[in-house]
């Protein structure tokens, strides 16, 4: 299965955040949004980096108070890619690789969504569900002439 097939299925519309809010509105707003990633775009509407829950998991480990800290001090600006062509498997081994959770998806040199850990892990129960399936009418000599 491919990438694009995850970006197809998915609703569009990508969650983004200014780089002077407060991480402590970011985690309301992902809690909100029942999400755990974010783009981080300036006031040009430039990619200048994201925002994940590990992020501000990190910040908190530093200090209690994350109320005046602001998601421009803890964004990670290496962001890690794929293209949109490229195997489940092979976005797997990214992530492993660079032990990450999100994975943004390009199409040539245009941002056209994000994969997520919970994505791969969602099409990879859907693909054993129909393994079984598939299985379970062949070994009933269902479905096979």
């Amino acid at each position: 299965m491919f990438v694009k097939t995850i970006i197809e299925d998915k609703a569009h519309g990508l969650i983004t955040v200014d780089p002077t809010e407060t991480i402590k509105d970011v985690a309301r707003m992902f809690k909100r949004e029942q999400i755990g990633f974010a783009l981080v775009q300036d006031e040009n509407k430039q990619l200048v980096g994201t925002v994940s829950e590990r992020d501000i998991i990190h910040s908190l480990s530093e200090r209690a108070d994350l109320s005046d800290v602001l998601v421009a001090e803890v964004l990670t600006i290496n962001v890690v890619t794929c293209a949109i062509g490229d195997t489940l498997d092979t976005v797997r081994d990214i992530m492993t690789a660079k032990r990450t959770r999100h994975v943004l998806v390009m199409d040539k040199s245009t941002l056209v969504g994000i994969v997520s850990i919970g994505d791969l892990v969602k099409h990879s129960l859907n693909e054993c569900r129909v393994d079984s399936i598939e299985m379970v009418d062949y070994i009933n000599g269902q479905g096979y002439h």
